[in-house]
């Protein structure tokens, strides 16, 4: 029987039982993009397998910023290819390898004119403490940086006093004339006075609190360094610490005792600046 025309016309539209034909070519495009990447990477192996002066050299510059030596990077270059550089032509571009102290190739170039008056001030001072037999009530510690000097409050003041005591007053003119004989030098340096206290409280007419107290006592003294040894003030400056650096337990006797203190920091001003521009403008 043929076919009504109303069956083909739905044939047309789409409305026949017959599913759409399925693609099977969708495989092509991760096939393609598979080939690309092969096609990059060597491209790319071939290019790194033909080095030339200005790769090693950028390779080398690279290695050198993350400090490598030559001879690490000898060892390191060794295991890929010993004739890619030539090392010796690209020395500027290393660190400078780490000399062995004991073969005395790396020559010491000694003390600075500084470094060696800060020395012999520590010795000085030492050497005067232990004449007078005076160590309990000043110490000394040095480092080669930095000396410090730690004066007993109970020794050099009175009870809620920041006037040095007129019996001290002779040991003072002492430190102030070795400070004086071994810092003629055209190097700069600072000296940092400061003023320590115990936890218990103060309250006076004069001195409130013990910060005001420990800042009196470090400008008390430092009026003593400067006039005794004609020292440049610039040189100096103070610092009042209140109760507030301890360095012992403030429970005990013996511990309040060493929190009462004042302490005095010599060093050498070299990486400042400020106080080498100051000192070179006198």
């Amino acid at each position: 029987m043929a076919a009504s025309s109303d069956d083909r016309n739905n044939e047309r539209a789409g409305g026949g039982s017959e599913e759409p034909e399925e693609r099977t070519d969708g495989w092509m495009t991760s096939y393609a993009d598979m080939v690309t990447l092969l096609m990059t990477f060597f491209v790319l192996m071939f290019a790194l397998s033909n080095a030339d002066t200005e790769k090693a050299t950028l390779f080398m510059a690279a290695m050198s910023r993350d400090g490598l030596t030559a001879e690490q990077f000898m060892e390191i270059q060794e295991r890929f290819d010993p004739d890619l550089f030539i090392v010796d032509e690209w020395d500027d571009l290393f660190l400078a390898p780490d000399v062995d102290e004991e073969d005395g190739s790396d020559e010491d170039e000694g003390e600075s004119e500084g470094e060696r008056a800060l020395r012999e001030l520590a010795e000085s001072l030492e050497q005067y403490i232990d004449i007078e037999g005076i160590g309990e009530d000043i110490s000394v510690a040095f480092n080669g940086d930095f000396l410090m000097l730690t004066l007993s409050n109970d020794v050099w003041f009175d009870s809620g006093q920041a006037y040095v005591r007129p019996e001290m007053v002779s040991r003072a003119e002492v430190i102030a004339q070795l400070l004086a004989d071994n810092f003629h030098v055209a190097e700069p340096f600072e000296i940092v006075v400061a003023g320590h206290t115990d936890n218990v409280p103060m309250f006076s007419r004069e001195f409130p609190s013990n910060w005001h107290l420990s800042a009196g006592r470090a400008l008390n003294f430092v009026e003593l360094l400067i006039d005794d040894s004609g020292l440049d003030p610039w040189h100096f400056y103070t610092r009042a610490c209140g109760e507030y650096r301890p360095i012992a337990t403030n429970n005990t006797p013996e511990g309040r005792q060493a929190n009462r203190r004042v302490e005095v920091m010599i060093t050498r001003a070299r990486d400042n600046p400020l106080w080498d521009g100051q000192f070179r403008s006198d």
